[in-house]
């Protein structure tokens, strides 16, 4: 028996027969107690009882029975993106209470992100990581020890990753295009959105326009990005801006990216066709023919499209006589012209562009000037011409007779040069003047030479003459000849008599009345041999009627000649043509063109055609009709005024315009008919709504890319403008994630789409023009984008299973989710991790399965198998999780060597007794006793050398175990053995035994003193990027001059390597390609190969490897069109863009050349550089010749694939010119109780500048207190109430305020423009003060001052002029007076509040252009028969001057202005072309103008003109600011002998009683002595007639029959009936003609009046005619009085208007 004493207490031990055994009472815990020391003691039985006592201890040996435990279950941590990897994140602890191996706590982590040191638990990232993939991460950390089979813990780590501004933002598009129209005030065009992922101010952005907009026209709110315009802009001045806009992020480095905007500026018609000049002249022979081309205007317009399409028409002063071609501009002749009836035509052309709803014209003056031709022969005024003369009366060198001729041609054609036509005896002519001498005495000569026949030639050439007779009969000797029995005699012939019609009988007799013996023939007058003549009866008839016109030659005189053998006589026959219906009716225009917009009305004007026949009488008198035809039914006409209404409402969206043939008819017998056409044009008006077609549904995916263009909205309207805008209405769930281009109509998106999140929304587009507008709803679907890869439900799996169990046993299920529906949501599983084929799994279900083919190894006890769970959609994503598979021991296994072979070397003076090297073997079983080992040398220790001696460890992890070491007992000599190969064994000790054998390799080396060497420093390989993998690219070779085992080389790839592109043979140095290349991502690659020998010597070699691109690629623009601009002006060479193709290819195919294509002549003007893609002008552009040019360019790279790009280049203009304003001086009245802000005028200034610098603002040059100006209208008006000032008539005086007005445009450095504005404060308070009796002392001062004044100058010019005449009396010289008191008096400088005003003198001189009965200037007498001189004040009811008194009118002119008149001679009537008079006055309201008689225009009137209106003698006065005339015309006599004259009392009346209405004669006396003298003056003044007396019985030759006038309408849009459109009157016969009397004096007041008399009142007083032909301040007409007035009236009209309301055009 055996007592044990544990810690104090015995246990009693119950021997065997092998000695004592020792038993474990209860489970040991090595955790609690490590050692035991035990006594043990031995005792026997005998007695006494003898023991003996030892002491044992009793070591427990640690087993696997304590799990590792993780200081805390859960982790969290931060990092920072982009971190490189290693970078430490955070460390975790576990522990072990187990011993050694068992003890000895290692990691390992599941996630692939991140790597955990295995011994010390610091967790490091494995590649960098990027927040903005993902933003956290949830690993989980494993805790294993090294006990066999090991115990896992578990830990949760939760790492958050940090931004770093690492993303720039980014734009969706690269490139967008937007238009937008110019001229509209500042407006949002569309949002422009970048996205940056990163997160906090590192992911706001801010927006700039960087580049592109230099002015600043454009704005872009910086947090939205909702880019706009700042102001209007201005398509002409500058057609499109590329704008750079940057996105900027707020991080603490900012980074930015950029993108082009496109703005294309859509034009809008706000500039007039512009001609060349405002006026043009041409020179043309009447005799060219029909078609004959007279001269070409051209006029421009800076608008583009139709808004620039020009087309030309002209007035009615061309009277039909010339047309103009619509589209080019040429005027040609389209009748014969006759310079002795008209010599010049004026009038007007009009230039209009072709917008369809707003056009706009301009106009220019055209004068033609008719070039004489010498086709008239001189007329004797007298023929025959018969004296009686006394013989005895005739003394020497007498003239008897003068022989007259009249030539109607001009200069050399029209003179006239006299002889006689046969030698002539005793008498002589004076070639000049054509008098008749004789040189011996009559009474010595025969009647035969006392018959003369006169030639009178002109000097034209040819030259035409006439013959003349002169017959001188002597009183004292008797004739007894033949002769007619009266010298001339009258007959009336119908003009176009037939051939054979008798036109009279003549008869010569004897004096005792005998008829025989005498032939008759026609001497003169039958150039034509229009007439034939019995020469023995003296019958004449007609022998052709080709020369009987009545139109053409009204009468025709026939001399008649009557001779016998001896004698001879002379008679005159006249024929008086009687008119016949041989004419037909001829428009005034062969081509109408009208404008009127659509939606008038029935019977809405549209204009008043009129045509004229040269017949008389009823032949004359014409109706009007529209040609049948498919639209004439639209319209109607008045059949005796001509005016053209609509039948039907005009719808521009049907018919844009039509033309019309209108027919006007005569009342003849037969009728005659003559036609002109009519183009209607339609002004669209915009009437209609858009309509938007859109789709009900539109798919968009998830990821689509902010500001990406998602469906283009485009919206219909038939209407021809303006340009649709769109905008979107959204609910509160789609506000933010939507924006519409609010002109393209592309609807973009603004913000991120989420499936998951939400699957649609509904938008609402609308669509407006402005007046209309539509909506539409739009439903966005989002369709599901792969966006979210499958989760499991844990990253890390644990199943343990037994060893070699059964194949196709289930292990574990997995299960993931994926939020994405559909396809992208579908999950499949599959084994990721290399085991060798050890598992499966079912790829549905994710169930895990041992495979069929393979059982578990101990060897691998624990397994880490990875599954991945994959969805289906493109592209595919996926994640991964881990399961860790432990695995139980079977005693398969045998004893395993750390290494398969061993190798060692030993100097040859090593020692013997030294350890060679260390053997160890492992046992994959887990029991103690089937891994216990044994290690003997088998084979190869020749000598003995070696020997090998094992002893016992204990091994962490394994526990004791038996490690062999190799110990050297023999000396080695290297030269004898150099290597030793033994073979070592180890064996188990387990049932069956097993072992195993490696070689161990024993090299005896000298020394180890040289690396390896490679046979090149560098190699240089070139593989196309196509080249396969595994493709041996290249051998390298290094040797080692060491003797071996030193000399063998191994190969690696020491650096270049991180694509893992290649691989190299670590033993053989092949190197090979691995990945596919690709030459886009990287060109050339440089890795270093390194070659070792294992002893620490090695060497380097470079390979560079260059990869050859393959031309896959095309070549692209970026753009399809490119749109860019040059100056004008600019040299050659000038760069105008600079092309770019982008082409993905590398290397000579990545090179490309650029060209231009001969596609059209523009590119002549350009080249470019082939290799950097400039384009550069090869010429200098003028931007009036030509302002854009059009041609593609094309980019090629060597493999001749191409790409090609449209260019359009403009040339733009530059800023030339000043304002100039159409008047230097301006005049305006403030009427009588104006209220403040009534405008009393309006001043008017153009600019030929486009663009900014073309638009005009007015401002005051002083501040007034009174007035001011519209800065953009130039209307002036009133600060304040006029505060009504009541003055009789006889004492009101005429106040003026003085301004000064400037014009210029917007811009600082604008060019100006100054004016003068004077305002006729007369009926106002303004500038007065409240006491009037220092008024009343003022002005009886100034009035003192001013007689006082006069009479020292009146003095002063008297003694100067005294002195004068006595120096003339002594040089006996007759000068003419060099001045009057006027003249110096007009000399003199006064003040400004001095100055005295007067209406312009009419002149008095003839005017000798070849007109007769002209129109007048500046208003005119009107009926004389109520004026009386002094006494027309009496005439208080007089019409006229109650209006006059209640619209009072102030002209002025200033004294240079009357300097220039003077000194130019008598006015000629024609209005004074000077810039320094404004003609702006008064006109009394419309309805002062019923019942008074209008007549009909003269020609066109633009719709912002004055319109005109004729007389009965066809002149032309204007209504309104000045008086559109016609042309100037000769002054005639009427029947009576009496000289009729321009102007009246008024032009030469000054001062206030022009205003009270009496006359001072006086003054008028003394007013302008310059134009006639003061005796002929009061012969006119006798000459004038009481206004008691009736009206006398005669009239002008000028004027015709009392007829109801008619008014023109204007070819314009009016809504407006024109007021006096009334029938047109049949024509009278026409009267006599006197034209040899218009160059007699004239009278300055005429007995029959002037022609404003029919267009006012014929009750008007002469003297007031000029005031009350003027419009009132505030007129119904907008005047015009520049080239820039405008074709078509902008103001809306109402369909009904009463007969009080204004006349408007």
């Amino acid at each position: 028996m055996a007592v044990v004493f544990l810690n104090g207490k015995s246990r009693k031990l119950w021997p065997d027969r092998s000695g004592c055994s020792l038993s474990i009472f209860k489970p040991l815990d090595r955790e609690e107690q490590d050692i035991f020391n035990l006594t043990v003691i031995a005792e026997d039985h005998g007695i006494p009882q003898c023991s003996s006592s030892q002491m044992l201890c009793i070591h427990v040996i640690d087993v696997n029975d304590e799990v590792p435990w993780f200081e805390d279950s859960h982790y969290e941590a931060q990092i920072t993106e982009n971190k490189p990897a290693g970078t430490s994140v955070l460390t975790v602890s576990a522990s072990d209470l187990d011993q050694g191996t068992n003890g000895l706590v290692t990691y390992g982590v599941s996630q692939g992100s991140f790597a955990i040191n295995p011994f010390t638990g610091v967790i490091t990232t494995t590649k960098s990581l990027d927040r903005e993939l993902q933003d956290y991460y949830s690993l989980t950390v494993y805790a294993k020890d090294g006990g066999l089979p090991p115990n896992y813990a578990k830990a949760t780590v939760k790492i958050k990753v940090l931004d770093v501004n690492d993303n720039a933002p980014v734009f969706g598009r690269l490139y967008y295009s937007i238009e937008v129209p110019e001229n509209l005030e500042a407006l949002p065009l569309f949002t422009l959105k970048a996205t940056d992922p990163d997160a906090g101010d590192s992911g706001q952005i801010s927006y700039r326009i960087a580049a592109g907009d230099p002015s600043g026209n454009f704005h872009i709110d910086r947090k939205s990005g909702v880019l706009g315009t700042s102001r209007p802009l201005d398509r002409e001045k500058r057609p499109g801006f590329t704008l750079t806009v940057v996105a900027q992020d707020k991080g603490s480095v900012p980074l930015s990216s950029s993108t082009t905007v496109e703005v294309t500026v859509l034009d809008m018609n706000d500039h007039r066709p512009q001609f060349e000049s405002s006026s043009y002249t041409a020179d043309i022979s009447e005799d060219v023919p029909i078609g004959s081309l007279v001269l070409e205007v051209r006029a421009t317009d800076l608008d583009d499209g139709p808004n620039s399409q020009i087309f030309y028409f002209l007035s009615h002063g061309s009277q039909s006589m010339f047309i103009i071609d619509q589209n080019t501009g040429r005027i040609i002749t389209a009748a014969p012209l006759d310079r002795e009836k008209t010599a010049s035509y004026t009038f007007e052309v009009y230039a209009t562009d072709s917008s369809p709803a707003n056009p706009l014209n301009s106009t220019a003056e055209v004068t033609i000037y008719i070039q004489d031709v010498n086709d008239n022969a001189p007329f004797f005024i007298q023929d025959p011409l018969i004296l009686n003369i006394s013989a005895s009366s005739v003394s020497s060198r007498r003239i008897l007779a003068t022989m007259r001729a009249e030539d109607k041609d001009f200069g050399a054609n029209g003179s006239v040069f006299y002889r006689f036509a046969n030698p002539v005896r005793a008498f002589t002519i004076n070639s000049l003047t054509g008098d008749i001498q004789a040189t011996e005495k009559l009474q010595t000569l025969t009647q035969m030479q006392r018959t003369l026949i006169v030639q009178a030639m002109d000097q034209g050439n040819p030259a035409q003459s006439s013959l003349g007779v002169v017959i001188i009969y002597v009183r004292e000797q008797h004739y007894r000849g033949i002769r007619f029995s009266r010298m001339a005699r009258d007959v009336s012939l119908q003009e176009n008599a037939a051939k054979g019609t008798v036109v009279t009988k003549t008869e010569a007799q004897y004096p005792d009345g005998s008829k025989n013996g005498i032939i008759y023939s026609i001497f003169s007058g039958n150039k034509l041999q229009s007439f034939g003549i019995n020469t023995m009866t003296g019958e004449i008839w007609v022998q052709k009627s080709e020369g009987l016109d009545f139109e053409e030659t009204p009468k025709l005189r026939l001399v008649v000649k009557a001779e016998t053998a001896s004698s001879s006589s002379y008679m005159a026959v006249n024929l008086i043509l009687q008119d016949v219906n041989d004419n037909l009716p001829r428009f005034q225009l062969q081509n109408y063109v009208a404008y009127i917009r659509e939606a008038q009305g029935h019977n809405s004007p549209i204009i008043q055609v009129a045509a004229d026949d040269l017949d008389q009488g009823q032949n004359g008198q014409v109706t009007y009709s529209i040609r049948s035809s498919s639209m004439s039914g639209l319209f109607k006409i008045d059949p005796l005024t001509g005016s053209i209404t609509t039948g039907a409402i005009m719808d521009w969206e049907i018919w844009t315009q039509t033309k019309l043939v209108v027919v006007a008819t005569d009342r003849g017998t037969p009728r005659l008919a003559g036609s002109a056409t009519l183009t209607v044009i339609i002004v669209d008006l915009n009437d209609n709504s858009p309509m938007i077609p859109l789709p009900r549904e539109i798919r968009v995916p998830e990821d689509t890319l902010i500001g990406t263009v998602i469906t283009q909205v485009t919206g219909n309207d038939v209407d021809s403008g303006p340009l649709l805008s769109y905008t979107l209405l959204l609910d509160a769930n789609s506000q933010g994630m939507f924006g519409v281009h609010h002109y393209g109509g592309g609807v973009s998106l603004t913000g991120s789409l989420d499936y998951e999140e939400r699957t649609w929304y509904t938008l609402t587009v609308r669509s407006s023009d402005s007046e209309h507008q539509s909506e539409a709803n739009l439903t966005v679907l989002v369709d599901d984008v792969n966006d979210n890869a499958p989760t499991f439900t844990q990253d890390l799996y644990q199943v343990t299973v037994s060893e070699h169990l059964g194949a196709g046993s289930a292990l574990i299920t997995l299960t993931a989710t994926d939020r994405d529906s559909g396809e992208n949501g579908k999950i499949t599983y599959r084994v990721m991790s290399s085991t060798n084929g050890a598992f499966f799994i079912d790829p549905s279900n994710g169930t895990l399965f041992i495979n069929q083919k393979t059982e578990l190894d101990f060897e691998h006890s624990s397994i880490l198998v990875a599954i991945e769970a994959r969805d289906h959609g493109t592209p595919s994503l996926s994640s991964i999780a881990t399961v860790q598979v432990q695995v139980s021991d079977v005693n398969d296994n045998a004893p395993v060597f750390h290494q398969s072979e061993y190798r060692a070397t030993v100097s040859e003076d090593g020692l013997p007794g030294s350890t060679i090297l260390t053997l160890e073997a492992v046992d994959g079983d887990l029991y103690r006793e089937n891994c216990g080992f044994d290690f003997a040398i088998a084979s190869g220790n020749s000598g003995n050398t070696f020997q090998i001696e094992s002893s016992v460890h204990f091994l962490e992890g394994r526990g004791f175990q038996t490690v062999a070491s190799l110990i050297l007992v023999e000396k080695l000599d290297f030269e004898t053995v150099p290597t030793y190969n033994l073979t070592v064994v180890v064996s188990d000790r387990g049932i069956p035994q097993r072992s195993s054998t490696v070689p161990v390799v024993i090299s005896v080396t000298d020394a180890n003193d040289n690396p390896p060497t490679f046979s090149r420093t560098d190699y240089s390989v070139v593989l196309s990027e196509g080249t396969a993998m595994g493709t041996e690219i290249l051998h390298l070779s290094a040797t080692d001059p060491d003797s071996a085992p030193n000399r063998e080389v191994q190969y690696s790839i020491s650096s270049g390597h991180e694509t893992h592109l290649f691989e190299v043979d670590r033993w053989t140095g092949v190197l090979r390609l691995q990945r596919p290349l690709d030459s886009k991502t990287q060109l050339s690659h440089m890795i270093v190969v390194q070659a070792t020998d294992g002893q620490g010597h090695y060497a380097l070699a470079t390979v560079n490897i260059e990869v050859k691109d393959i031309n896959d690629n095309r070549p692209f623009f970026p753009l399809k069109s490119i749109t860019a601009s040059v100056r004008e002006n600019q040299p050659p060479n000038a760069l105008v863009t600079m092309l770019h193709a982008v082409d993905h290819d590398r290397g000579v195919f990545g090179q490309l050349k650029y060209y231009l294509l001969d596609t059209s002549n523009d590119r002549q003007d350009f080249f470019i550089n082939q290799t950097s893609g400039e384009v550069r002008t090869r010429s200098t552009f003028d931007f009036e010749k030509v302002n854009s040019f059009y041609f593609v360019a094309v980019a090629m790279d060597a493999g001749n694939y191409s790409s090609t790009v449209t260019l359009q280049v403009y040339v733009t203009g530059e800023d030339e010119y000043d304002p100039v304003f159409i008047s230097s001086d301006f005049l305006f009245e403030v009427p009588e109780g104006a209220k403040k802000g009534q405008i009393i005028g309006k001043v008017q200034a153009t600019d030929e500048d486009g663009g900014v610098d073309g638009i005009i603002l007015y401002s005051l040059s002083e501040h007034s207190p009174y007035f001011e100006v519209n800065e953009s209208t130039g209307e002036i008006s009133l600060k304040m109430d006029s505060n009504i000032r009541h003055v009789s008539r006889s004492k009101r005086e005429i106040r003026l305020v003085a301004l000064d007005i400037t014009a210029h445009s917007p811009l600082e450095t604008s060019r100006t423009a100054a004016a003068k504005i004077s305002i006729d404060v007369s009926h106002t308070s303004f500038g007065l003060t409240t006491d009037m009796n220092m008024l009343l002392v003022s002005v009886i001062a100034v009035s003192l001052g001013t007689i006082m004044i006069l009479i020292v100058t009146a003095v002063a010019l008297f003694f100067v002029r005294l002195r004068h005449h006595k120096r003339e009396q002594r040089t006996h010289k007759r000068n003419p007076i060099a001045g009057t008191l006027l003249h110096n008096f007009e000399e003199t400088k006064l003040s400004s509040n001095e100055i005295i005003y007067h209406q312009a003198l009419p002149g008095y001189a003839s005017n000798q252009s070849g007109n007769v009965g002209g129109p007048y200037t500046r208003g005119g007498s009107l009926d004389p028969s109520h004026s009386s001189g002094r006494g027309s004040a009496e005439a208080a009811e007089d019409d006229e001057i109650r209006m006059i008194n209640e619209y009072p009118r102030v002209s002025s002119i200033s004294s240079s202005m009357q300097e220039r008149i003077s000194a130019r001679g008598p006015d000629s009537g024609i209005q004074q072309d000077a810039d320094q008079l404004s003609d702006v006055s008064c006109e009394p309201p419309i309805d002062w103008f019923k019942g008074k008689k209008l007549s009909s225009t003269n020609s066109t009137v633009i719709a912002s003109q004055v319109p005109v209106y004729r007389d009965e003698r066809g002149g032309y006065v204007g209504v309104g600011r000045g008086l559109s005339i016609s042309q100037p015309k000769d002054y005639t006599f009427p029947e009576d002998g009496k000289p009729p004259v321009d102007g009246s009392l008024t032009a030469i009346v000054a001062s206030d009683e022009e205003l009270r209405g009496s006359y001072n004669w006086d003054y008028l006396l003394n007013w302008c002595p310059q134009f006639q003298p003061l005796a002929n003056v009061f012969t006119e003044i006798a000459r004038l007639k009481d206004e008691t007396a009736p009206p006398h019985p005669r009239r002008s030759f000028h004027h015709k029959a009392k007829a109801e006038s008619r008014i023109d309408p204007p070819p314009l849009i009016t809504s407006v009936a024109h007021p006096g459109a009334k029938t047109v009157p049949p024509k009278p016969a026409i009267s006599r003609t006197f034209s040899h009397l218009a160059s007699l004096r004239r009278s300055p007041i005429s007995a029959e009046g002037s022609i404003s008399s029919v267009a006012m009142s014929p009750s008007f007083s002469p003297s007031l005619s000029p005031l009350a032909a003027r419009s009132p301040a505030v007129t119904p007409f907008s005047v015009s009085q520049g080239p820039s007035a405008s074709l078509i009236s902008t103001t809306e009209h109402s369909f009904e208007h009463s007969e009080e309301a204004d006349l408007q055009i």
